[in-house]
């Protein structure tokens, strides 16, 4: 008995060992800091109507223009406000205890065109680090438009020149920095020195030469042949190509005009011959060479589309600082087009996996969505034009003035203008009230048809407020200048809504403001007055239209002194400037 106990206690561990031997313990997963927040992020969707979240912070700082996102928005990344400066003190935020005081120390790192800092310690010493920089730079205001030439006998010359034996990678620094500031020549010529040094070439250096091969040639099949030339050499030196090889060939052969053309594809053959993929800098470069602004388009619009099947659905990386253009000239070969499905299709890629990184800075953004909203106004019907409206602004896009006046041309072609005092609201909220052209636009529109009654009150209402901006302007400064058309819309939009006091007001602002109006505004105004019976108003209306010695006077004389009962006042001031109009006569 007991051996057969102690034989199945055995075969019991005997059994629990090859159940233990069996259990694989997994390997200890590393999940990165931002993990539960990209978990979190992953569960909700955009809000529309929110501000961008580095401006979410305090809505007071919300932008209402592109620029002032710009402005606002780098600085916020940075960690402080300039206008709210005094929230950030040391004393106020640590105390007084020294070893509670922040290291001052940070973090700098270049982006293509804006410095960010990222802050690890006081905003207080990080606006100071700024300051101090934005004073010697103005880098915020002028990074796009720096533009830098290579002296000769510059710095990195004469370090380059102190060197005691320069090697491949010193060359390489020297021949870069010449193709970025401009001296193709000269690049070539000192790859000749590093050829007869004797060294070899990395394909950083013989990327840079390939960008700048169109400069120093001046026809299209010169440029090509020294682009084959670099290659070859290459091939010589053993010098594998990379990504950016292939793309400087096509960024390059841009510059070759139809001989592009005929070497685009077999460059992207070659590409993924060598098991390189394309990314989207590759596909810009291959629409730059096909569709070039202001350019008819014969027989290339199904280059465009035949992009799209190749690149849609993909998530994409960033690897070359042309990536960030693909989306922009996407978007505009759609616009140049007319071709809205492609648009879709493009703005359907950008939501792909983090594909709308690869959309670049802020500028960008706002030339893409400008360009993606106009079609929609010139392609798509109102509702359809709303939506993606109400989707964007302001929460991704601020719109130029002259997008909010393609607006209102959609408005105008689907007969939606009762939407304009809507607008009129955006359109103060995203600070283009001052821009005379946009105001015209929509005074023109709102005084061209009459519309019912609630519409009438409501383009009433809208115009006394445009009023208020003529009147008063930004800060107190008058910012636009009235002229006969915009007041004669004024006037006509509130006779149409029977505000005939208003009307009269704005009407004597033509005097103040040395402007004429028309025969035909004068009339509509005197058939309101009549409609109303106000018979001093008549005769005033005569008297206004005398002061600007019109020519239509005499027979605004003749309709009043039919239309009304004239006292013998009105009647002797009638005939008095019939008169002096014969006489000017």
């Amino acid at each position: 008995m007991a051996s057969s106990c102690s034989q199945a206690v055995r075969q019991h561990v005997c059994k629990s060992s090859t159940i233990l031997q069996e259990i694989v313990i997994p390997k200890k997963k590393t999940w990165s800091k931002e993990a539960v927040l990209q978990a979190l992020a992953s569960t909700v969707n955009r809000d529309p109507t929110a501000s961008d979240h580095r401006l979410q912070d305090d809505p007071y700082l919300t932008p209402k223009t592109s620029s002032e996102f710009v402005r606002f928005g780098y600085r916020t990344v940075s960690g402080f406000q300039v206008t709210l400066l005094e929230r950030f003190t040391i004393g106020a935020c640590y105390g007084s205890l020294p070893f509670l005081r922040p290291v001052k120390t940070f973090l700098q790192t270049y982006d293509f065109s804006y410095y960010s800092v990222r802050m690890t310690t006081c905003p207080l010493y990080l606006h100071n680090i700024i300051q101090s920089q934005e004073n010697t730079l103005s880098y915020h205001k002028r990074a796009p438009c720096l533009v830098f030439s290579f002296r000769e006998n510059n710095n990195a010359e004469r370090i380059f020149a102190l060197l005691s034996e320069p090697n491949t990678h010193s060359y390489s620094a020297l021949i870069r920095g010449m193709v970025k500031h401009g001296a193709y020549s000269k690049a070539f010529s000192t790859y000749t020195d590093l050829l007869n040094n004797p060294l070899k070439a990395d394909v950083n250096t013989f990327n840079a030469l390939i960008t700048a091969a169109p400069e120093v040639k001046e026809k299209y099949n010169e440029k090509w042949e020294l682009i084959l030339d670099l290659l070859k050499e290459m091939a010589e030196q053993k010098v594998k190509p990379n990504l950016l090889t292939l793309n400087a060939v096509l960024k390059a052969l841009r510059r070759c005009g139809t001989l592009g053309k005929s070497q685009a594809f077999p460059v992207i053959s070659e590409m993924k011959a060598l098991s390189i993929d394309p990314s989207l800098a590759s596909y810009n470069h291959l629409l730059g060479i096909f569709y070039k602004p202001g350019a008819p388009f014969l027989g290339q619009t199904d280059i465009l589309q035949e992009v799209m099947n190749e690149v849609s659905g993909k998530s994409f990386t960033p690897q070359d600082p042309d990536d960030a253009q693909f989306f922009i000239t996407a978007v505009r070969i759609c616009l140049d087009t007319k071709d809205i499905e492609q648009a879709y299709r493009v703005h359907e890629l950008l939501g792909v996996g983090e594909n709308w990184r690869l959309l670049g800075n802020d500028l960008q953004q706002n030339i893409y969505y400008a360009r993606f909203f106009s079609l929609l106004c010139m392609m798509e019907n109102i509702d359809v034009v709303l939506k993606w409206y109400r989707d964007l602004v302001p929460s991704v896009y601020y719109p130029s003035s002259n997008i909010m006046r393609d607006l209102l041309q959609a408005l105008d072609t689907d007969n939606r203008l009762d939407l304009i005092p809507q607008i009129w609201k955006d359109i103060k909220q995203l600070g283009h009230a001052n821009r005379q052209k946009l105001v015209e636009d929509l005074l023109t529109l709102m005084a061209r048809e009459k519309q019912n009654q609630e519409v009438q009150e409501s383009f009433a209402e809208c115009a006394l407020d445009i009023k208020k901006m003529y009147d008063t302007g930004d800060r107190g400064k008058v910012i636009m200048s009235w002229t006969a058309t915009s007041l004669s819309d004024l006037i006509s939009v509130l006779l149409a809504a029977q505000r005939r006091q208003d009307a009269w007001e704005v009407l004597k602002l033509f005097k103040t403001h040395n402007r004429v109006p028309s025969e035909e505004l004068l009339n509509k105004f005197l058939t309101c007055i009549t409609e109303s019976g106000e018979v001093n108003h008549a005769v005033e209306l005569v008297q206004i239209s005398a002061g600007f010695c019109l020519p239509e006077t005499p027979k605004l004389i003749q309709r009043v002194q039919q239309e009304f009962q004239l006292s013998e006042q009105q009647k002797n001031i009638l005939s008095d400037l019939e008169i002096q109009t014969f006489n000017s006569d």
